[in-house]
Order: structure tokens, then sequence, then C-alpha cells
């Protein structure tokens, strides 16, 4: 009871801002009329009249007879932004009806006959988190950043770097959010590195892409021990999937208002979406080991990466299995691919098959071996950096 007196007040302080619109689609009369009374009653709404308006802030419809049908169109609003909240009622109250209707993308379902109370916390909500958004948006001007990692081919090490990368950082201030991507599509290991079970991938956070929000990211992302959220690429894409144009873009781009850090493995891929990724990426890390073949590759892609128009001073490139006794020294490689060697990370064999075969962190793995003192002075250098510039970070998900 204290909890609703407690919102309600919140509420009555924002009740001068733009009142939001709700649309009833409600079939039966008298459930019609009861949800039309309670909607009047309450601050900060107004009932939509027009049936033709673009779009609304709350939809509450009624599950009928069809609602296979009925939770397809639902999806179709959602992911084309025609409502904002989704509340769902139903005078059955099912396990077919209730799990369907929340992976639509439902915020709340209401049992008929319709109970005022839950009705009312159900909207104050709603209308407490659109009013904590609109503040927010206002005060808040700093977003995460993004360290794209991409391979010059297979097999030089390009997730066994995204990972340490990820974890390394969250290891300098356990007070960030960090969140590491698998977006490596044909061969996305991301989970199996850190022995990690994860059920929802981001295929499936496409098909409810409408609902992504602090909460359903927090939910959706499996947490790892060291603290990192990982999200993994689908293992196979179904074929008849649809997901929304440009969605790991603005996946990423949503992401960075909740997580102070996100690592993208990004695999050996570059089309368009990726070059999108890329040129909001404060670094684009090119891994590589120090042989002809490869540094070929890290020519050409770094000449397909800055086509895209992505400045070359973005591009690190890193020799990884690093040996001082090869036969192609870093300054010989920096002339093969036009510019230097950013870093250089120490071949530990034993160590990172030893990490990777026991689904461990390198530094976990062996805290004190020179292959992992270059992640963690990787690291620290990222975030002494990011910590020097002003502005507020998200804790949504603590």
């Amino acid at each position: 009871m204290n909890a609703k007196v407690v919102i309600s007040k919140s509420l009555n302080k924002s009740t001068k801002a733009t009142p939001l619109s709700v649309q009833l689609a409600i079939k039966t009369a008298e459930v019609r009329d009861s949800l039309s009374r309670i909607v009047k009653g309450l601050d900060g709404f107004f009932l939509q009249e027009d049936k033709n308006a673009d779009r609304v802030d709350v939809l509450v419809l009624e599950i009928g007879n069809a609602p296979e049908s009925e939770f397809q169109t639902i999806s179709t609003l959602l992911q084309e932004n025609v409502v904002e909240t989704l509340f769902l009622t139903s005078a059955k109250m099912t396990p077919d009806i209730l799990l369907p209707a929340l992976r639509a993308g439902a915020k709340e379902f209401f049992q008929q006959p319709i109970n005022k109370d839950e009705v009312a916390e159900a909207f104050q909500k709603v209308l407490l988190k659109a009013r904590q958004s609109d503040q927010s948006d206002v005060t808040t001007t700093r977003s995460g950043k993004i360290f794209s990692v991409l391979g010059a081919k297979g097999g030089v090490g390009t997730t066994t770097f995204a990972v340490n990368l990820a974890t390394s950082i969250q290891a300098q201030d356990k007070d960030k959010l960090v969140a590491l991507v698998d977006m490596n599509i044909l061969l996305g290991e991301v989970p199996l590195f850190l022995d990690l079970e994860a059920e929802t991938d981001w295929e499936e956070i496409g098909k409810n892409f409408s609902r992504l929000d602090e909460a359903y990211l927090q939910s959706a992302m499996a947490r790892h021990s060291s603290g990192v959220y990982v999200l993994p690429a689908p293992s196979k894409l179904e074929k008849e999937t649809h997901l929304p144009a440009g969605f790991l873009f603005q996946l990423l781009r949503s992401m960075r208002r909740f997580f102070d850090y996100i690592v993208v493995d990004s695999g050996m891929i570059i089309d368009e979406s990726y070059a999108k990724i890329f040129a909001e990426s404060e670094a684009i890390y090119l891994v590589s080991i120090l042989s002809l073949p490869c540094l070929i590759n890290v020519r050409k892609l770094q000449e397909s990466i800055t086509a895209t128009g992505v400045g070359k001073e973005k591009i690190r490139v890193i020799a990884n299995r690093f040996e001082k006794r090869a036969q192609i020294s870093p300054s010989e490689a920096a002339k093969i691919i036009g510019t230097d060697i950013g870093m250089t990370i120490p071949n530990n064999y034993s160590v990172a098959m030893s990490a990777i075969n026991n689904g461990k962190t390198i530094p976990d793995m062996s805290g004190n071996s020179d292959v992992s003192r270059a992640y963690k002075k990787l690291a620290a250098s990222l975030v002494d950096r990011a910590i020097e510039r002003p502005g507020g970070v998200f804790r949504w998900f603590r």
C-alpha cells in the first residue's frame, strides 16, 4: 500500500507535462466502460478517441477468439512503433494465451472482471517511466563507448581478444557496466570461451526490438562471473525471421544508453551495417598475426573500412601471438600494411589454450603471465581515458 502512495506522489509532480494518449480496443462493452472510467480518473492520461491516430502511447487490447492472428497484429504494431506500451485483457488467463502475449510484447495482462487498483498501478508505472525518461534525456549526454574487434583471418584469436578485452575492462572498474556482443554470425563462440549458458541471442531480441529497454536487456543477457553482460550470436539464423532494417546497428546504438563499454566481436565481416557500427566505435581492433597472408588481408581490410568513410586513425592493428624472433618484425609488418602495429600480445600458447579449454579468461587462468599483463595494460589505458571525460552514467541495471 505504501509503495502505491509513493508512486502517486511522484506522478502528481509530473502531471503538468504532456499527457499520454490511451486507446481502448475492447469488444466487450462492460470491460470497455470499466477501463474508460479508470483511465479518465487518472492524471497524466487522456483517451484517444480518434481511431485513425498515427500513434498512441498506451493501447489496451482485448484478446478474442483468434489469439494467434491478434498476436501477429501486436508484433506489427510494436515493430512499426505505432504503439509505445501495450496492455492486454481477456476473459481467459491460461498459459497458452498469457505466455504468447508476453512474448509478443505486452507489458501487463488484465484478467476480467477488471481490477481497478491493478489497472491504475500499471498505468502509474508507465507514466513514471515516461517522466523519468524525459528527465534523463535532458540531463544525460554521455553514451557508452564501443570497441569493435575484427579478425584478419580465421584462427588469429579474434574472439580470444574480444573476450579478454571485455573482462579486463570490467576488472579495472567493477562499477562500470560492460557488455560483450557476439556478432560473428557464422562462428559465434563467445559463450564457449566463458563457459556460459545463454538462453537469448540477438536474433531473439530482434523479434522483440520494440521492447528494448533496460529491464528487457537485463533479463535477456547472460551475466558472466566477471560482471560482463554477454549477448551471443544466434547458432543459426531462422529463414523466416524478418529483423528490422539495420537492426544490429540500432541495437548497439540503443545499448550505449545502458552500458559504459561495449566490446563487439565482429568476426571477419564488413557490410553496410557493420560499417555504421565501425563509424560509431571508439576504436576498431584489427587482430592479426605477423604472417604475410594475414598482413596482406590487414591492408585490404583497412582499405575496405576507410572506403566507408571511417577514419584510419580509428583502426588499431593488433599483432597477436607475437614472438620476438618472428621472421617478420613489427617494423617490417608496418611497411607491408602501411601503418604501425598498434600493440603486440605475446605468444603464450599453453596459457591461452588452457583458458579456452576451461572456459576461463586469461587473467583468471594465469594472472601474472605476460599475455595477461598485456590485456590489463590495454584495458587500463581505455578506462583511464574514459574516466577523464565528464558526464553521468545510467545505472538502470543496478
